[in-house]
Protein backbone atom coordinates (compact mmCIF):
# COMPACT_ATOMS: atom_id res chain seq x y z
CA UNK A 1 0.00 0.00 0.00
CA UNK A 2 1.13 3.52 -1.25
CA UNK A 3 1.45 6.75 1.10
CA UNK A 4 -1.74 8.37 2.33
CA UNK A 5 -2.64 11.84 0.84
CA UNK A 6 -1.16 13.44 4.16
CA UNK A 7 1.95 11.60 3.54
CA UNK A 8 2.43 12.20 0.04
CA UNK A 9 1.62 16.37 0.59
CA UNK A 10 3.98 16.45 3.44
CA UNK A 11 6.99 14.54 1.79
CA UNK A 12 6.54 17.40 -0.81
CA UNK A 13 6.20 20.43 2.01
CA UNK A 14 9.16 19.51 3.44
CA UNK A 15 11.03 19.48 0.70
CA UNK A 16 10.32 22.17 -1.04
CA UNK A 17 9.67 24.36 2.53
CA UNK A 18 13.28 22.99 2.71
CA UNK A 19 14.58 24.58 -0.03
CA UNK A 20 12.78 27.74 0.96
CA UNK A 21 13.84 28.26 4.69
CA UNK A 22 10.10 27.42 6.01
CA UNK A 23 10.82 23.80 7.11
CA UNK A 24 9.32 24.66 10.85
CA UNK A 25 7.83 21.19 11.83
CA UNK A 26 4.60 22.23 12.68
CA UNK A 27 4.01 24.80 9.75
CA UNK A 28 4.74 21.93 7.27
CA UNK A 29 2.12 19.31 9.37
CA UNK A 30 -0.44 22.13 9.39
CA UNK A 31 -0.05 23.13 5.27
CA UNK A 32 -0.11 19.41 4.54
CA UNK A 33 -3.22 18.85 6.55
CA UNK A 34 -4.79 22.13 4.56
CA UNK A 35 -3.63 20.04 1.13
CA UNK A 36 -5.13 16.89 2.18
CA UNK A 37 -8.51 18.16 3.33
CA UNK A 38 -8.86 20.20 0.26
CA UNK A 39 -7.91 17.61 -2.11
CA UNK A 40 -11.86 17.11 -0.99
CA UNK A 41 -13.28 19.59 -3.18
CA UNK A 42 -16.46 20.00 -0.07
CA UNK A 43 -13.61 20.93 2.29
CA UNK A 44 -12.70 23.70 -0.38
CA UNK A 45 -16.12 25.66 0.13
CA UNK A 46 -17.78 24.07 3.05
CA UNK A 47 -19.37 27.12 4.41
CA UNK A 48 -23.00 27.70 3.83
CA UNK A 49 -24.53 31.30 3.50
CA UNK A 50 -27.87 31.89 5.34
CA UNK A 51 -29.44 30.73 2.30
CA UNK A 52 -27.40 27.24 2.90
CA UNK A 53 -25.69 28.19 -0.70
CA UNK A 54 -21.88 26.94 -0.38
CA UNK A 55 -19.52 30.18 -0.09
CA UNK A 56 -17.12 29.79 -3.10
CA UNK A 57 -15.17 33.51 -3.40
CA UNK A 58 -13.57 35.22 -1.47
CA UNK A 59 -15.88 37.95 -1.35
CA UNK A 60 -18.82 35.51 -0.16
CA UNK A 61 -16.30 34.67 2.66
CA UNK A 62 -16.02 38.83 3.54
CA UNK A 63 -19.68 38.99 3.34
CA UNK A 64 -20.36 36.19 5.56
CA UNK A 65 -17.33 37.25 8.02
CA UNK A 66 -18.93 40.52 8.45
CA UNK A 67 -22.84 38.91 9.33
CA UNK A 68 -20.86 36.56 11.54
CA UNK A 69 -18.91 39.05 13.71
CA UNK A 70 -22.37 40.42 14.99
CA UNK A 71 -24.42 37.65 15.42
CA UNK A 72 -21.82 34.16 16.06
CA UNK A 73 -18.22 34.53 17.49
CA UNK A 74 -17.73 31.17 16.92
CA UNK A 75 -19.03 30.77 13.50
CA UNK A 76 -16.33 34.17 12.68
CA UNK A 77 -13.81 32.17 13.80
CA UNK A 78 -14.08 29.72 11.86
CA UNK A 79 -14.81 31.69 8.79
CA UNK A 80 -11.64 33.47 9.36
CA UNK A 81 -9.42 30.45 9.63
CA UNK A 82 -11.14 28.89 6.45
CA UNK A 83 -9.97 31.88 5.02
CA UNK A 84 -6.64 31.97 5.53
CA UNK A 85 -6.65 28.18 4.62
CA UNK A 86 -8.23 29.17 1.35
CA UNK A 87 -6.60 32.16 0.39
CA UNK A 88 -3.27 29.96 0.80
CA UNK A 89 -4.14 27.13 -1.38
CA UNK A 90 -5.37 29.53 -4.03
CA UNK A 91 -2.60 31.91 -3.80
CA UNK A 92 -0.14 28.72 -3.79
CA UNK A 93 -1.19 25.97 -6.26
CA UNK A 94 -3.59 28.96 -8.65
CA UNK A 95 -0.99 31.50 -8.60
CA UNK A 96 -1.28 32.10 -12.41
CA UNK A 97 -4.97 32.33 -12.53
CA UNK A 98 -4.89 34.62 -9.69
CA UNK A 99 -2.34 36.97 -11.07
CA UNK A 100 -4.22 36.79 -14.59
CA UNK A 101 -6.74 37.90 -12.97
CA UNK A 102 -5.56 40.97 -10.76
CA UNK A 103 -5.97 39.37 -7.67
CA UNK A 104 -2.94 37.87 -6.07
CA UNK A 105 -2.32 40.43 -4.00
CA UNK A 106 -6.05 40.95 -2.75
CA UNK A 107 -5.66 36.89 -1.44
CA UNK A 108 -2.01 37.74 -0.30
CA UNK A 109 -3.53 40.21 1.68
CA UNK A 110 -6.31 38.48 3.46
CA UNK A 111 -4.79 35.32 3.65
CA UNK A 112 -2.50 37.09 5.81
CA UNK A 113 -4.69 38.88 7.76
CA UNK A 114 -6.84 35.81 8.58
CA UNK A 115 -3.72 33.80 9.91
CA UNK A 116 -3.22 36.96 12.17
CA UNK A 117 -6.41 37.08 13.11
CA UNK A 118 -6.35 32.90 13.84
CA UNK A 119 -3.54 33.56 16.21
CA UNK A 120 -5.31 35.95 18.07
CA UNK A 121 -8.58 33.60 18.70
CA UNK A 122 -6.79 30.71 19.25
CA UNK A 123 -5.85 29.31 22.68
CA UNK A 124 -3.39 26.57 21.72
CA UNK A 125 -0.16 28.22 22.13
CA UNK A 126 1.60 26.13 19.42
CA UNK A 127 -1.26 26.62 16.91
CA UNK A 128 -1.62 30.16 17.63
CA UNK A 129 2.59 30.25 16.89
CA UNK A 130 1.57 28.55 13.32
CA UNK A 131 -0.80 30.91 12.32
CA UNK A 132 1.28 33.70 13.74
CA UNK A 133 4.44 32.11 11.25
CA UNK A 134 1.71 31.51 7.80
CA UNK A 135 0.71 35.10 8.72
CA UNK A 136 4.54 36.70 8.69
CA UNK A 137 5.53 34.36 5.95
CA UNK A 138 2.58 33.73 4.01
CA UNK A 139 4.22 35.33 0.82
CA UNK A 140 6.96 33.00 0.92
CA UNK A 141 4.47 29.93 1.90
CA UNK A 142 2.31 30.67 -1.11
CA UNK A 143 5.43 31.06 -3.71
CA UNK A 144 6.76 27.68 -2.08
CA UNK A 145 3.55 26.29 -2.74
CA UNK A 146 3.67 26.86 -6.68
CA UNK A 147 7.22 26.23 -6.65
CA UNK A 148 6.10 22.72 -5.48
CA UNK A 149 2.98 22.31 -7.48
CA UNK A 150 5.02 23.50 -10.43
CA UNK A 151 7.51 21.06 -9.83
CA UNK A 152 5.49 17.84 -8.15
CA UNK A 153 2.10 19.01 -9.68
CA UNK A 154 1.84 20.09 -13.03
CA UNK A 155 -1.54 21.12 -13.73
CA UNK A 156 -2.53 20.64 -16.97
CA UNK A 157 -4.11 23.22 -19.40
CA UNK A 158 -7.68 23.90 -18.69
CA UNK A 159 -7.86 21.72 -15.50
CA UNK A 160 -8.41 25.66 -13.07
CA UNK A 161 -12.20 25.57 -12.69
CA UNK A 162 -12.03 22.89 -10.16
CA UNK A 163 -9.19 23.69 -7.98
CA UNK A 164 -9.18 19.86 -6.39
CA UNK A 165 -9.98 18.01 -9.35
CA UNK A 166 -7.41 19.94 -11.07
CA UNK A 167 -4.48 17.73 -8.81
CA UNK A 168 -5.82 14.53 -9.87
CA UNK A 169 -6.31 15.25 -13.83
CA UNK A 170 -2.32 14.91 -14.56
Amino acid sequence: MGPTLYQFFHRHIQHGFRQAGLAEPATVDYVADILSRFAQTSAVYPIRDHNQRHLTTLTQFLTELRLAQEQDRARAALIIRHLGEYSLFMSGFFRERLRARGQLAYYVDHGRSAFGQSADLESDHRQARVFWRLQRDFPRVALALDTIRQRQLPLAAGTLTEPAAALWRM
